[in-house]
């Protein structure tokens, strides 16, 4: 079947759950990041004394020389694909909601759309919308009102860090504001992959609600 016969509703919640199939990759590969760095902590390995001598600048341990390299590498990739992870953790939220309210008022979207740039989502300005009422008859419109709720609160956490981090003279102040902010913004990205995660079953509840699909929309 060409993408030009392809049903709206397939091609859309294929569109959707790409999405989130995408953060969840971001997750894992976060996750392995954060255990591969622990494995070379210094803190918990033995510790190799041997040394090399380099003509011309003293001496060099290797085994420290590897782990301090490795712990910068394993650290990099952490914060990437901690960053990666949130932002497609937000696009699939986005993205899943703004599916479900087209399909409720009538649109037949064939896809989820975002726009892009230097490799990252472009996430929408506001919050996420408000639906319990048009989910009524959903029975997870309650969790779903709930869930925007911590995303919410996260986002305006990450805002409450961001503003810390952007003043230099500030960026080393440990304050109790800053470390109830940095505490709550780090859940932002498992937050909005629960969200995402509810929007994407409410949008199959709203294109089964609308009545234009004559066969059942696929769930992956």
């Amino acid at each position: 079947m060409t993408s030009d016969t392809i049903p709206w509703f397939h091609s859309l919640t294929d569109s959707v759950h790409a999405l989130g199939a995408a953060a969840r990759e971001y997750r894992a590969a976060n996750q392995a990041a954060r255990v591969a760095s622990w494995h070379i902590d210094p803190a918990r390995l033995l510790p190799v004394h041997g040394s090399v001598h380099v003509p011309g600048r003293d001496f060099v341990r290797p085994h420290d020389d590897a782990l301090l390299k490795l712990g910068d590498l394993y650290s990099h990739l952490a914060r990437s694909t901690r960053d990666l992870y949130e932002n497609a953790s937000l696009a699939y939220a986005y993205s899943a909601i703004s599916a479900v309210r087209s399909v409720l008022t009538g649109e037949r979207p064939s896809h989820a759309e975002l726009g892009r740039r230097n490799g990252r989502y472009e996430l929408p300005t506001e919050s996420l919308p408000e639906t319990s009422g048009d989910l009524g008859q959903w029975t997870g419109a309650n969790h779903l009102a709930r869930l925007r709720e911590q995303v919410i609160e996260r986002q305006h956490a990450r805002a409450l860090v961001s503003d810390f981090e952007f003043y230099e003279d500030l960026a080393d102040c440990e304050t109790a504001e800053l470390t109830t902010a940095s505490a709550c913004a780090a859940g932002l990205a498992d937050s909005a992959y629960a969200y995402g995660e509810a929007a994407e079953g409410a949008l199959y509840f709203a294109i089964l609600r609308s009545g234009t699909a004559n066969s059942s929309p696929r769930r992956p």
